[in-house]
């Protein structure tokens, strides 16, 4: 399972803060998880963000997710990290 985990935590590392991302040993792997999950989730949100209703339940769904995370993140002692995920990903309406 590290081995699949390794590059994804390479993809989030250029969006985290200069001194975090550079020493990915700083991260406990359940850090790593949560910020990872982060990052999944930000994904989710933009592929449908223009494709459902603000109101539907699949947008309210991963919304929920997003903000659970956000917390079990700063929880972790990663919410600046998180913050900084969350503020780079942020979805564009069109």
């Amino acid at each position: 399972m590290k081995a699949e985990q390794t590059p994804h935590a390479r993809n989030i590392l250029p969006r985290l803060p200069q001194g975090a991302g550079s020493n990915l040993k700083s991260y406990s792997p359940t850090q790593l998880h949560f910020l990872m999950r982060l990052s999944h989730l930000q994904k989710q949100r933009r592929e449908t963000v223009n494709v459902f209703e603000t109101n539907d339940w699949r947008v309210r769904l991963i919304n929920k997710s997003l903000y659970s995370t956000y917390r079990d993140c700063e929880e972790l002692g990663v919410g600046e990290e998180a913050k900084l995920l969350m503020a780079q990903q942020s979805p564009e309406r069109s």
